[in-house]
């Protein structure tokens, strides 16, 4: 069985009970995966009780300083839990090097050359093979305002398919093709379109317009503009306006098997 642990749910600014969007995915008898690495990453692998050596690999959507600006600090408290074994660190190359660069700023402490495990960074592309959570992956990239990428893997129970942030895009059909689980971003609620098309995001209704285009079983809705003063019964209202499926909204913690 395999279990999706939804660590962070808000867009750029988190709330009092809302961290930066990120996500965890524990496969069955395999490495756990991390998806994007906000400001407070170890803390929330701790509240859902993965210590450090749960996570084999981390996936960066794109360079936004919520998804990761986390990075130098998730590899220090890893090493100050004591963690050994390696991290693998995947991207689209322009990721890559983003990272490399971030990593870079923190070299005077963190002497990867002479570190206690090593951390390898992988830039990876569509239709490249990759295998995360020890199930086949793909990567396809989204529509944002900097270069990002979604994240599909195939589980021997269904499809899981993570949008990333994205405005619409055709790229997402294959991307979340008959998922069981698709989470998808929402940033805004439909009366703010024109800012969703100007930062390349997602309405709730949008997201509900892209699940029902892929034929999937359950949508889930994450990176949840909620600062803006809207609540999650919002998102979801709108979004069952055009998906007819379950939806969830989770909070911070909940997670999700399938």
């Amino acid at each position: 069985m395999t279990r999706v642990i939804f660590l962070g749910t808000a867009a750029a600014l988190p709330t009092a009970d809302r961290d930066n969007t990120h996500l965890a995915v524990m496969g069955d008898g395999s490495g756990g995966l991390l998806i994007d690495c906000g400001a407070s990453a170890y803390r929330a692998l701790l509240r859902a009780d993965l210590g450090p050596d749960a996570i084999d690999d981390l996936f960066i959507t794109h360079a936004h300083i919520d998804h990761i600006g986390g990075l130098p600090a998730l590899i220090e408290n890893l090493r100050l839990a004591g963690r050994r074994r390696a991290l693998g660190v995947y991207a689209i190359p322009e990721v890559i090097a983003i990272a490399q660069r971030i990593l870079g700023v923190f070299d005077y402490e963190l002497t990867l050359d002479t570190w206690p495990f090593e951390v390898a960074l992988h830039a990876v592309d569509e239709g490249q093979p990759l295998t995360l959570a020890g199930a086949e992956a793909e990567v396809y990239r989204m529509d944002h305002a900097v270069p990002s990428a979604g994240l599909r893997i195939n589980f021997p129970t269904g499809a899981l398919a993570y949008t990333c942030d994205t405005q619409p895009t055709p790229a997402i059909e294959p991307l979340g093709k008959q998922a069981r689980l698709f989470i998808a971003e929402c940033t805004f609620l439909s009366d703010h379109e024109s800012h969703a098309r100007q930062s390349k995001h997602m309405t709730a209704r949008e997201a509900g317009q892209q699940a029902a285009l892929c034929g999937v079983d359950t949508l889930a809705l994450v990176h949840l503009g909620v600062a803006e003063g809207w609540s999650p019964a919002d998102a979801r209202a709108e979004a069952a306006q055009t998906f007819p499926g379950p939806i969830v909204v989770p909070q911070d913690g909940d997670a999700l098997e399938m």
